[in-house]
């Protein structure tokens, strides 16, 4: 009797004990030395994590406490692979866009571009900095990565589709601004597909919406106030096959004068 009194109240303290946290999110998955941009800069030791990209300086002086060292991947926008103009150097570059909050919650773009350059010819550069901007596009679209280590772009599959609806009259007509000065290059750094088309008229939204095949689109974002949401929602209600198309992913980036709708959704989401 006392054997079964000891594991049962081992097991009730095992249920109350609080879980260990995930190996995944401090596990690196990428480890390697990088170069800066320009060439001269310092150079760094990147660790990637399924939660961050780690960032420590190495030469000329390493950091005690590097300073902006942890990039959280919540900040992170997209990423990208680029070359060199001068055909003398054989580096390959591999870019990151974030947008981390400042002191007052407001969030600002900046990039990181860090130089592959550990081979001696820009295919291989290409490859090891390709290696990396596919990590870490795999892991800011929920997508696993392989356990044998083979990182390759074949890992992407082709690029969200997105449908932008824009009200180039809304707020007070600076919808359109925003959408070219913020929103655009955002989905362009996150490697999205988009196809953007402005509405006219009243109910411009709610008509291409009836019509739409969803099957070529994986979600539908509107750029403006509460009216053209309206539009879109009443749009996929208006369907022979509403129930379905209910089930497609609706975004709202608020550019309107009235934003209440957008405010309460964002509030609701954290």
């Amino acid at each position: 009797m006392d054997t079964l009194k000891q594991r049962s109240t081992l097991v009730r303290a095992k249920a109350m004990a609080p879980p260990p946290p995930p190996l995944a999110a401090s596990t690196p998955l990428l480890h390697g030395e990088f170069g800066s941009y320009p060439a001269r800069g310092p150079r760094f030791a990147l660790t990637l994590t399924s939660q961050a990209l780690h960032i420590q300086r190495l030469r000329p002086k390493p950091e005690a406490r590097p300073r902006g060292g942890l990039v959280p991947l919540a900040e992170v926008s997209g990423c990208c692979t680029l070359r060199s103009r001068s055909p003398s150097d054989s580096a390959a570059y591999f870019c990151i866009y974030t947008y981390p909050r400042g002191r007052r919650g407001a969030r600002r773009r900046a990039t990181r571009t860090f130089r592959a350059d550990g081979a001696a010819t820009y295919e291989e550069n290409r490859a090891e900095a390709q290696r990396w901007a596919t990590a870490l596009t795999c892991l800011l679209r929920g997508l696993p990565l392989p356990g044998d280590g083979e990182i390759t772009p074949d890992l992407l599959p082709r690029p969200p589709r997105l449908l932008l609806l824009v009200n180039p009259f809304g707020g007070r007509g600076l919808a359109w601004q925003w959408c070219k000065n913020h929103v655009l290059p955002m989905i362009s750094e996150a490697g999205l597909s988009f196809n953007l088309i402005q509405t006219e008229r009243q109910n411009h939204a709610r008509e291409l919406v009836q019509g739409l095949s969803l099957s070529e689109w994986d979600g539908i974002v509107t750029v403006s106030g509460d009216g053209l949401l309206h539009e879109v929602l009443n749009g996929l209600l208006d369907r022979p096959d509403w129930e379905e198309a209910v089930k497609m992913p609706v975004g709202i980036l608020p550019c309107g004068s009235g934003n209440a709708l957008a405010g309460a959704v964002n509030q609701h989401g954290g």
